[in-house]
């Protein structure tokens, strides 16, 4: 598991769709936590092998970046 203390843009990485991944969520009074699956494991049967962590702080920075790339969806 990561508490992700830092998020920024990188503009150097290009972003990919490399096949459907599950990922679930859930939150309390201090952090919100994604928990990412392997591709193709939809039904979570193996290990998980991301977990995110966000604080307050960093979770306002991936909401404006969520917004920018939500534009007028």
């Amino acid at each position: 598991m990561a508490i992700i203390q830092s998020l920024k843009l990188d503009n150097s990485r290009s972003t990919s769709r490399q096949g459907q991944t599950a990922a679930d969520y859930n939150m309390n009074g201090d952090f919100f936590t994604i928990w990412s699956y392997k591709n193709g494991d939809v039904n979570r049967d193996g290990d998980c092998p991301q977990v995110m962590q966000f604080d307050k702080n960093v979770a306002k920075v991936l909401r404006d970046a969520l917004n920018v790339f939500l534009g007028d969806a």
